[in-house]
């Protein structure tokens, strides 16, 4: 009611009709009370206040009339303030206090980029004048009007989500951080146990949440989905049959137990499959529906579980990760390796390779680095430090290898240890493509050695895969030209916080570039 009698003020007065009368019963003597007080709630808000402006010495009538003034000659209004700097009652209060104080002029107010009369010292009580108990509330109402925003408008709507844009990934920064602090704490709390068990241990919280993401459909569906995968290790037991047919085999890490069923159709005498995520229970009725008699599936974490025989004649996992080594999980094959395969035994896949070349797409290079220079006219770079530390998994466009690939790791599953995760190797990348070199590009291959051999590659040239390919970017991308050498040294160790994670550096063009893949 209030809001509006306000803006009425700026209209001519009409002469007042007289009200109906009404019957004698129809109102109390506190009604007559309470219309008394509205009328000079009226005469209050309606009163010819003299109004003197904020930034010459014209004096308006009213305030309203004021802040017509304010728009029409100083180019100041009171809405966009309000909008642009999400400013309250005690905001605009401040305001006041702060261009009488300054003495600022209006364009100096509209340059404003920031509050700066936020300081409490603007809340003190100081001349009356009618700007200072003007309702701002009403211009909210006053703007919700169906409009079209104008083009300054829409640009400055813009300017005010990169703020709370910038704003949430600052908030982001300082809660990866905290993270950080309390994973240091926790690890520093646990007490490790003093037992023979030589297989690195996760802090228990870390591996239920890695054990927990196995669980999810979606991730058994992408790795189901995988022709190249899941064809590959079918073929590698099936073309196999001579080798498997009568023999135990351990499935380590069953997941939906489909490598399982594979090595029981291939003539295996015994499939024993375990896994220590919730999906083996699923994989438990998948085997019964199927009706595969020679197949147990077991929940449980295999460092921690007796196995219903102690001895198997082949061991078969799907193990792999991002970057072939992200996730440690040839931790626990190398465990049983060590634990579960009998002398004569076999695992696979048998042998696994790392490989680099270098890279050069601009466009990929602007989307996912050079973005974060420029984000709807705010400077976020602060954030491209961490697209570049934050290694890239995508399936690349091979038009842009720059230079042959180069193995950079070659791991025999017999017998590699547990240290495989820490290594390095001398790379000399030859360029066989001119262009702007911006990331390297590191792939795997998968071999499985047996008579009818089967293998599969993650590289750009092969089908694409759900591994795809992991994307190193270099901050300062370089021209090379055909024939070009390019010499670096690639590092890779253990991560110190998460021991399924890496941490990956590369040293080239005189720069030490570190990433952690996760």
């Amino acid at each position: 009611m209030k809001d509006t009698e306000v803006k009425d003020t700026t209209k001519e007065e009409e002469p007042q009709k007289e009200a109906p009368e009404e019957p004698a019963n129809s109102s109390s003597d506190e009604d007559e009370y309470d219309d008394i007080d509205d009328d000079e709630d009226e005469a209050m808000d309606e009163g010819e206040e003299p109004t003197v402006c904020l930034f010459c010495t014209e004096t308006s009538p009213n305030i309203s009339t004021a802040i017509d003034h304010l728009d029409a000659r100083h180019k100041v209004n009171l809405s966009q303030l309000q909008r642009k700097f999400q400013m309250d009652q005690y905001s605009f209060i401040k305001l006041i206090n702060y261009i009488r104080a300054s003495q600022i002029s209006a364009e100096q107010l509209l340059s404003a980029e920031q509050a700066v009369w936020q300081d409490e010292k603007y809340l003190k009580p100081g001349d009356y004048e009618p700007w200072l108990c003007y309702d701002y509330e009403v211009l909210r109402t006053d703007t919700a009007t169906p409009a079209q925003a104008t083009l300054p408008e829409l640009q400055q709507r813009i300017a005010e989500q990169s703020q709370l844009l910038q704003q949430a990934n600052e908030d982001m920064e300082r809660m990866r951080n905290d993270y950080k602090e309390l994973l240091q704490k926790v690890h520093s709390d646990v007490e490790p146990k003093g037992s023979s068990n030589s297989v690195p241990r996760n802090n228990p919280s870390l591996d239920n949440e890695y054990f927990k993401s196995y669980s999810h459909f979606g991730i058994h569906h992408e790795m189901l989905s995988d022709k190249v995968r899941t064809s590959t290790y079918r073929a590698s037991l099936l073309q196999n049959e001579a080798v498997v047919r009568g023999k135990t085999v351990l499935d380590v890490g069953c997941g939906t137990g489909i490598l399982s069923i594979f090595a029981s159709k291939a003539g295996a005498a015994r499939v024993v499959g375990i896994d220590n995520s919730e999906i083996v229970y699923t994989a438990m009725d998948i085997i019964r529906k199927n009706k595969v008699e020679n197949v147990q599936l077991i929940k449980g974490r295999l460092e921690d579980t007796d196995l219903p025989e102690e001895k198997y004649d082949i061991i078969i996992s799907e193990w792999m990760g991002y970057f072939l080594l992200y996730e440690s999980m040839l931790d626990s094959i190398i465990y049983a390796r060590e634990h579960h395969l009998n002398p004569n035994g076999i695992i696979l896949p048998s042998r696994c390779t790392l490989s680099l070349l270098g890279y050069g797409n601009d466009t990929l290079y602007a989307e996912q680095v050079e973005f974060w220079s420029n984000v709807y006219g705010v400077d976020m770079s602060d954030l491209r430090k961490r697209s570049i530390e934050e290694p890239l998994m995508e399936v690349v466009d091979p038009e842009f290898m720059l230079t042959d690939p180069e193995q950079i790791a070659n791991f025999d599953i017999m017998t590699v240890d547990l240290n495989y995760p820490n290594f390095s190797h001398q790379f000399s990348l030859k360029v066989t493509k001119a262009g702007r070199l911006s990331a390297f590009v590191g792939y795997f291959d998968t071999l499985f050695e047996l008579p009818s051999a089967v293998e599969f590659s993650t590289s750009p040239t092969a089908t694409p895969t759900h591994w795809k390919q992991t994307v190193f970017f270099i901050d300062q991308p370089q021209n090379v030209k055909e024939g070009d050498v390019i010499k670096g040294k690639i590092t890779s160790r253990r991560h110190k916080e998460d021991i399924r994670a890496l941490s990956v550096d590369i040293e080239v063009f005189g720069k030490k570039h570190k990433y952690m893949v996760v």
